[in-house]
């Protein structure tokens, strides 16, 4: 029996995670699971940045790939800086989509992630309205509600963490494109691309 478990934990690490693997609070990876920057993600990314710049808009990876044991550092500095309100920024080891490979947050040059700069609303602006071209969706889009909190700019609203405009993940093309034509991107809408993913393994 503990062959099989061993020969089945080897064939998960050759085939990888699937593209639509659920990660969120509930569902997560196994501390083992270290896959790198994936090239496909790269490859759709070279796209991204590239047709991007043909609009003016300059974009930068300010934070890519994490292994489980970088985001333990992660959450512990989010615990340490913002006390109670971490869990609305950060999530605990394996359970951050960065650990898949496949997720980058992004930023305009030289500038912090966030909302206080023209260039970073032009590119997070540019990136809801292309990403699905490229494979890639807005993981915690902007939602609204009729009730507090009124928005998920500082409080979760459908999304389980904040309004994150910077933070994409490759999907591929079918998958990114299907969830765009659900209308994720609708403020007022209860869809968010977790509803399309799969818990793995």
């Amino acid at each position: 029996m503990k062959i099989l478990l061993q020969l089945y934990v080897v064939l998960l690490l050759l085939a990888g995670a699937p593209l639509d693997t659920l990660v969120d609070s509930e569902y997560g990876l196994p501390a083992w699971y270290d896959p790198g920057m994936q090239e496909t993600t790269l490859t759709a990314w070279d796209a991204l940045q590239t047709e991007a710049s043909k609009d003016g808009i300059k974009m930068t990876i300010f934070s890519g790939y994490r292994s489980y044991e970088y985001q333990a550092q992660v959450y512990a500095r989010e615990i340490a800086e913002r006390r109670g309100q971490a869990p609305l920024y950060s999530t605990r080891p394996g359970h951050s989509e960065h650990q898949l490979g496949t997720t980058i947050d992004v930023a305009w040059p030289g500038l912090p992630l966030g909302f206080n700069d023209a260039r970073n609303d032009r590119l997070y602006t540019w990136l809801r309205d292309n990403a699905h071209l490229f494979g890639f969706v807005i993981s915690y889009p902007y939602k609204t509600s009729d009730t507090w909190p009124y928005h998920n700019r500082w409080l979760p609203v459908v999304t389980e963490f904040i309004y994150e405009p910077w933070h994409i993940r490759y999907i591929g093309i079918t998958l990114a494109q299907a969830i765009y034509n659900a209308g994720y991107l609708d403020p007022g809408s209860d869809i968010t691309p977790q509803d399309f993913y799969r818990a793995w393994p």
